[in-house]
């Protein structure tokens, strides 16, 4: 019988230090690391080449704002959470009301907890 897959988390965010907590927290938590991504470039990159469960997101990157990488991850049925400090584009939110905005600071082993219980269960 073979093993079942690890969740895959992709962390998106652009400043250094928060995204190596979540991604500790993530490997903490049991699951993969996809990334982490600084840009929407290097999102896309990633959501094109690696398996992805779950997200955590910033919204406000280097090159942009998270949008592109978000349409995806809807259009594929992947759960996400963001992590921002500067909330959601008008734009963003009245197209995707239900998603789940977290201020920073947040500790990231409870934004992993909350992305874990919305993987569905296979």
């Amino acid at each position: 019988m073979p093993l079942p897959l690890l969740p895959a988390i992709l962390i998106v965010d652009d400043e250094p230090f928060i995204a190596l907590d979540l991604a500790l927290a993530v490997e903490d938590a049991g699951c993969l690391v996809v990334g982490p991504a600084g840009s929407v470039r290097e999102a896309l990159s990633l959501l094109a080449s690696s398996r992805v469960t779950a997200a955590i997101l910033d919204v406000n990157l280097s090159d942009g704002d998270v949008t592109p990488v978000v349409d995806i991850l809807v259009a594929r049925g992947i759960p996400l959470i963001f992590q921002t400090g500067v909330g959601l584009p008008a734009s963003l939110k009245a197209r995707y009301p239900d998603l789940l905005v977290y201020a920073k600071p947040v500790m990231s082993e409870r934004l992993v907890d909350m992305l874990i219980g919305l993987i569905p269960q296979v």
